[in-house]
């Protein structure tokens, strides 16, 4: 699987990198909501409880992941 960042102009999708794919090769296109990553994370940090979701004992998998990372023997 490839994924390619692209624009849609209303009719027709222009890839934004070059790839080397043979022609009729199935796609998968996904359509991202239009929006400012770095205001939306600062929109949620700004508030009093924006981090509030790490006191979540769900969130722990992934501290549990880097310190299995973190102490592997490679």
């Amino acid at each position: 699987m490839l994924a390619v960042r692209g624009i849609f102009n209303g009719l027709n999708i222009q890839l934004l990198e070059k790839v080397e794919i043979k022609a009729n090769t199935m796609v998968l296109v996904t359509f991202l909501e239009e929006g400012n990553p770095e205001s939306e994370l600062r929109d949620m940090t700004s508030k009093p409880n924006g981090f509030q979701f790490w006191e979540n004992p769900a969130e722990d998998i992934y501290q549990d992941y880097f310190e299995k990372i973190r102490n592997a023997d490679f």
